[in-house]
């Protein structure tokens, strides 16, 4: 209708539109799918190919590949993105842990990459609502975003990192920003943003026969991360587990920030907490002690200090979880290895305090605490100012890739530099990058507190904004706690789904004097 009335108005008066003028109107609209179909017949054919190969894992892998590109085409801004969640946080991990397909990683970042171009079209060819905002929120998460990419793209042109590297880095660490830039530039239907995050419980409850199937079949043979969910990793040689719990204690925080705006009821809510104690309790991450505790109390603060009785009974139960998460840890992941140290120093060291040892490296295994990570760049003798500043290059901590490891990983082998974000923050990228990338959470942090003290928005939105504002604290703890957001997809993808949605209410959302 729009379309006619710009026709009528642009036409000369008494004028009527011939036959012909017509069909070249139609035209475009009846040939683009005919433009669309000789592509997709090729693909076809390309699978095709590609199955008389015969070998299954690359048949999966290119058939999810050639999906998503159709997917492209078909779904809308917000399906792609609940295509990448599934994709992200059940399908990649699953298929890299129990099929050991490790390039199934890169189906998570390809998707990402096709979800940034679906953006880009959508940016080019659809009117993007006006934005109502208030000084300052939501872009200045932005511009600490862009800041951090350019100082990743100095780094790579200063240290002129070989072409390999750079699309190892690349492909590591930026895809996931697709998602921010969605959710700031277009403005999400509420239902579609509150769906995202429930998709978050279903997330959870299908990770408990997963768990149940690692601790009774695969964890009674090696206990090293080998629970882990669908989040990926290699049964006795690392794994995901401590995002796998990361995202459950979010969505325990999602679950009752819900029902303190009574959009879910106190049953559903209790059951939920339920599952996800039990995950926390066979996942085995220490800083589950911090997490849940944190994120419940803030969620929970008004109700929590609304009477003294309210007070007491949340310590309580605060006391109850950490002596029960305690106790089951301790009997079965803690119990013979703390017990045989020879004194309370050592005890502590063997239960989790070797996290805090700057000098806790062990150059047989090549293991470093994160402190140690900190502390060898801080005394690194080679460094100058510039390195300092801009780094060594992307991927230049890390300790094997396309070209086999980076320079500063292969000047150090065989400690493991990488062993927290911020060190691989400090070698690849500098001060110049840690401090942007660091910026860009503390922005997203502030903007969603400002968003809760101001009570903008409904009751939904500021259930999400007060989730959010929690789960930014824990990714500021990510940061010196493990590498995972600098190169899982799991972990990047759940940051970056808490920034995009920070911006996109601060920016999307009425403001309530």
């Amino acid at each position: 209708m729009i379309r006619m009335l710009s026709l009528r108005r642009t036409a000369p008066a008494g004028a009527v539109p011939s036959r012909v003028g017509a069909r070249a109107l139609a035209a475009p609209h009846r040939g683009l799918p005919l433009m669309l179909l000789l592509p997709f017949m090729l693909l076809a054919v390309f699978v095709g190919m590609v199955g008389g190969l015969d070998s299954p894992p690359l048949v999966a892998i290119v058939g999810t590949a050639v999906l998503s590109v159709l997917l492209l085409f078909v779904l809308p801004l917000h399906g792609m993105f609940w295509c990448l969640f599934i994709l992200t946080f059940l399908l990649q991990g699953s298929a890299v842990y129990f099929l050991r397909l490790r390039p199934a990683a890169w189906l998570a970042f390809g998707l990402a990459i096709l979800f940034f171009c679906r953006a880009l079209l959508d940016l080019v060819l659809q009117k993007r609502e006006p934005r109502r905002m208030r000084e300052g929120d939501g872009s200045t998460v932005e511009i600490a975003a862009i800041l951090f990419l350019l100082a990743f793209t100095i780094s790579l042109v200063f240290n002129r990192v070989p072409k390999a590297q750079v699309f190892s880095s690349v492909k590591a660490m930026l895809p996931m920003f697709s998602v921010l830039f969605a959710l700031y530039w277009f403005r999400w239907k509420e239902h579609h943003l509150e769906t995202s995050w429930r998709m978050m419980f279903w997330v959870v409850l299908l990770q408990v026969p997963v768990v149940l199937y690692q601790h009774f079949f695969v964890a009674t043979s090696t206990s090293f991360d080998s629970i882990v969910g669908t989040f990926g990793g290699t049964p006795g040689f690392g794994g995901n587990s401590a995002i796998m719990v990361l995202f459950t204690v979010l969505a325990m925080g999602y679950a009752a920030a819900r029902w303190n705006a009574g959009q879910m009821t106190g049953r559903a809510m209790l059951a939920f907490q339920a599952v996800g104690f039990a995950i926390i309790l066979l996942g085995e991450v220490k800083a589950a002690f911090v997490w849940l505790p944190l994120v419940l109390a803030w969620v929970l603060r008004r109700r929590i200090l609304r009477s003294f009785a309210a007070f007491v009974g949340f310590g309580i139960l605060l006391a109850a979880f950490l002596g029960t998460t305690y106790f089951v840890y301790d009997a079965l992941y803690w119990g013979k290895k703390v017990q045989s140290a020879h004194n309370v120093a050592e005890k502590f060291n063997r239960g989790g305090g070797y996290f805090f040892d700057p000098d806790n490296v062990n150059y047989r295994t090549g293991e470093i605490s994160r402190a140690a990570s900190l502390a060898l760049w801080w005394r690194d003798p080679l460094a100058s100012t510039p390195r300092r500043l801009v780094g060594y290059g992307p991927g230049a901590s890390k300790p094997s890739g396309l070209l086999g490891a980076g320079e500063v990983a292969r000047r150090y082998q065989p400690l493991h530099l990488d062993a927290s974000a911020l060190a691989i923050l400090l070698w690849d990228v500098g001060l110049l990058g840690a401090l942007a990338y660091g910026a860009m959470l503390l922005f997203s942090l502030l903007a969603a507190w400002r968003y809760v003290r101001r009570k903008q928005g409904g009751v939904a939105q500021l259930a999400l904004a007060d989730t959010c504002v929690a789960a930014m604290l824990l990714f500021l703890m990510m940061l010196v706690y493990n590498r995972a957001l600098m190169d899982e997809p799991t972990a990047q993808l759940l940051l970056m789904m808490c920034m995009g949605t920070i911006v996109q209410l601060c920016r999307f959302s009425a403001f309530r004097s």
